[in-house]
């Protein structure tokens, strides 16, 4: 019995020295700077999603092989948030709590990407969120970052080119019912009139929707002479498909999203059919028909030459944002060179470094941060494309 409670004691005493060791090993310092990205894999929005990861996993993969950030891998941790924008709360938590991450970000929608406002603010760690709309530019708090666009900065291109391209004056407004839609609708009543276009009636759809006929019907009844889609999914595109059906054959323009490769394929006939529909797009999907002396041409040249030797087509706008996010990401954790082995430090000091971004030039704008300005973008850099024969046309880009 003696023997036995001396074996008992010496396991005992083994098991208080080896759990704390154990507990030492999970705390340890990680050698990577670990990025949670949140992008729909599955559900509405997955022909957005699904894009951007790979612009993102390629940005990963380039600065690996380079060597990483300061001698450090960059890893990427991937969540699937379905469409829906409790998932995307319930990922962003997971990569914090969970993961260790140092950051996160949201590519698939403006409306998932809202949703992980609160979480980064409440957690305090950076989070850079896809968001189109400026409604929430002064609603991000100290931790969300929103290096992408906002309507105002872009609006005025397509209105400009149904004004001086196409001499018309009115049109009607087809919006989505989301974050991306209120914030659409709310800068098209400011900067529509500015421009010289009357917007004469504004109709409605949910995100999901598949029979935009009766706001179609309400938009021809209305006699506008163009129709501005704003939509963040695939509704947006099959509003054209039926537009056309409806024999309505105004001139279309539209957000980015209806640009997307998924879309354009399966409704190629209509987006063809005269008057072929514009919309605004990147300038990273239109390189060769830059300008010689554009002074993006270079940069997007390289990345869409690598992109088509690793996934054997070319990319697309959220092939573009999954790249641009990643960039800023990566430019703030090299600043910053945060310190791993105190999680908290770390993410406040890649915080402090996005603020402090300054005349980053990346493929969807330029982009100077301050601690009262989470968005910054100080120079706009969408183009408009028009669809023939299968391939998108540069129509016109901002400066022409």
């Amino acid at each position: 019995m003696n023997a036995v409670r001396r074996i008992g004691i010496i396991v005992l005493a083994l098991a208080l020295v080896v759990v704390p060791s154990l507990g030492c090993a999970q705390d340890s310092t990680p050698d990577t700077y670990r990025i949670g990205v949140i992008a729909s894999q599955t559900g509405p929005y997955s022909a957005l999603g699904l894009p951007a990861i790979d612009g993102a996993r390629l940005i990963a993969d380039q600065i690996n092989d380079a060597g990483g950030i300061r001698g450090m891998p960059l890893e990427l941790i991937f969540y699937d948030d379905k469409g829906s924008s409790t998932e995307t709360a319930l990922a962003a938590q997971r990569a914090i709590e969970v993961d260790k991450v140092v950051a996160v970000a949201c590519m698939s929608a403006t409306g998932l990407s809202h949703s992980m406002i609160s979480v980064v603010n409440d957690n305090e760690i950076p989070g850079v969120i896809m968001s189109g709309t400026g409604l929430v530019d002064n609603q991000l708090g100290a931790w969300a970052f929103k290096p992408i666009a906002s309507e105002s900065d872009y609006i005025p291109l397509p209105l400009r080119y149904l004004r001086d391209d196409l001499g018309l004056s009115t049109s009607a407004g087809l919006i989505e019912n989301s974050g991306y839609g209120e914030g659409g609708e709310f800068f098209m009543k400011q900067v529509a009139p500015a421009e010289g276009i009357n917007m004469l009636t504004y109709q409605h759809f949910d995100p999901g929707a598949t029979d935009m006929t009766p706001q179609l019907a309400n938009i021809k009844a209305s006699g506008a002479e163009s129709i501005f889609i704003w939509g963040s999914g695939p509704a947006g595109a099959l509003a054209v498909k039926q537009a056309r059906e409806m024999d309505i054959m105004v001139p279309i323009v539209t957000t980015p999203a209806q640009s997307s490769p998924a879309y354009y394929e399966a409704f190629q006939s209509f987006y063809e059919m005269e008057p072929s529909l514009v919309s605004l797009d990147s300038k990273l999907t239109m390189w060769q028909q830059l300008p010689a002396d554009d002074p993006d041409r270079e940069m997007c040249r390289e990345f869409t030459e690598s992109f088509v030797s690793r996934y054997a087509r070319p990319p697309a706008m959220w092939e573009a944002i999954g790249a641009q996010i990643i960039l800023f990401i990566a430019d703030g954790i090299e600043r910053a060179n945060p310190d791993l082995s105190d999680t908290d430090l770390a993410r406040a000091q890649v915080r402090d470094a996005f603020e402090t971004t300054h005349n980053l030039s990346l493929f969807m704008g330029t982009y100077t941060l301050s601690p009262d300005d989470h968005y910054g973008r100080v120079l706009p850099k969408e183009v408009l494309v028009t669809f023939r024969d299968g391939e998108k046309v540069l129509v016109k880009t901002m400066e022409d």
